[in-house]
């Protein structure tokens, strides 16, 4: 039987009009409710007013506060934090599933930046790049973007699981951060969604762009538009599993900073086919949100000897930790650095993704997870982790 492309009303080749849909955002305004139109024009004004805006403001707001110290002292300590903010918010805005962590850890680690600062550094950053900016610089151009149908059902089993890890079974201050391993599967797991991503591609090609040729008319299955798979519709088996898996992401987020975006950028991209774009968004906007919560309580809750706050009991009591606090306080000299660098990432993001593709933001996502992996691999072997950890 020979295989012969079908050709659409227009003489384009259906498999060519399938792999558009794939990676181009929805554009066409006649594809958009009145509310989205809405949430269209005010992405607009996101983008042409409101981001330079506070761009100016964040730039200002520590010159006003170091004021004669600001260069020798504020700049000169933290002059790498806004092209780190940079890097690791135009990798998530450009629709890749990674909260900024990843790029954060690794540089905050090797400049002698505290576990469990950086972990609290990491959740205040991500609350505004990637809770925040990130998804109202695609607003503009894909209102649809984000999942109602999946972020609604599903966070609260997310927020639980940060909650648990914080307030139940936290890292204590003695703990070291070991992201290698964390890394390692996450590479792994990011290959694999890239992979099954690419072949929902292939297969709807298959499907729909090509026919058989035989003595009747070629039959072809309807397969879900890209609008219809954002429509995530559960079944009380996926429900569970999703629950599940985002209640042990929420607690990955609590120990580390990050995780949950890649469990749940698997999920959807693995079960219900979304589209890279929009499961990436979905997954780390969810992060974001969690982020927030993350912050409020190295805020408030930190030991005395910690930084600023109320410093009030959160958690439980127990030997290493009878206060009951949340170790790490929230670097905010830091956080006032990257805060420039993440809102030009979320408005470069977008911009990045439609001139790369989504597979070759998966590439780049991928080859960051290595990067991560490779240097925490290097860190535990020359303080001797690795030899202690095998006898010799």
């Amino acid at each position: 039987m020979c295989k012969v492309p079908l050709l659409s009303s227009s003489g384009e080749p259906a498999a060519a009009i399938i792999e558009k849909d794939e990676k181009a955002p929805l554009k066409s305004a006649s594809k958009f409710t009145a509310d989205q139109q809405t949430i269209i024009r005010a992405g607009e004004v996101w983008r042409s007013h409101i981001s330079p805006a506070i761009l100016v403001f964040v730039l200002v707001l520590p010159m006003l506060i170091y004021q004669k110290e600001y260069f020798s002292t504020f700049f000169h300590d933290t002059w790498y934090v806004p092209i780190m903010g940079i890097i690791g918010c135009t990798i998530p805005s450009g629709g890749a599933p990674v909260a900024g962590g990843v790029v954060f850890l690794p540089i905050l680690t090797m400049k002698n930046i505290e576990a469990h600062e950086a972990v609290a550094f990491a959740a205040s950053t991500q609350m505004i790049g990637v809770g925040i900016f990130a998804p109202m610089g695609w607003m503009s151009r894909d209102p649809t973007v984000l999942m109602p149908s999946f972020l609604k059902p599903m966070f609260p089993f997310a927020l639980a699981g940060l909650l648990f890890s914080y307030l139940v079974t936290p890292l204590e201050k003695e703990d070291e951060l070991d992201t290698s391993q964390n890394d390692s599967s996450e590479e792994e797991e990011a290959e694999n969604s890239s992979q099954s991503t690419e072949e929902v591609v292939e297969d709807e090609e298959s499907a729909e762009g090509y026919g058989t040729m035989s003595t009747t008319a070629p039959v072809v299955e309807r397969q879900m538009s890209k609008a219809e798979r954002r429509n995530i519709v559960f079944t009380p088996k996926l429900f569970t599993i999703y629950a599940v898996c985002c209640f042990l992401g929420g607690m990955l987020c609590g120990w580390i900073g990050i995780g949950v975006e890649k469990v749940t950028f698997f999920l959807l991209t693995y079960f219900h086919k979304v589209d890279v774009i929009a499961a990436g968004l979905s997954s780390i906007t969810m992060t974001g949100w969690l982020s927030f919560f993350a912050f409020l309580l190295h805020a408030v809750c930190t030991p005395e000897d910690e930084g600023f706050g109320p410093h009030l009991t959160c958690g439980l009591k127990d030997e290493l930790n009878p206060g009951g606090h949340v170790f790490g306080k929230v670097p905010y000299e830091l956080w006032l650095s990257v805060l420039p660098g993440v809102l030009i990432g979320s408005l470069i993001g977008p911009a990045v993704n439609a001139a790369v593709g989504p597979r070759n933001i998966m590439i780049i996502f991928v080859g960051f997870l290595f990067f991560d992996a490779t240097y925490n691999i290097y860190n535990l072997a020359t303080n001797g982790f690795i030899a202690e950890l095998f006898g010799s």
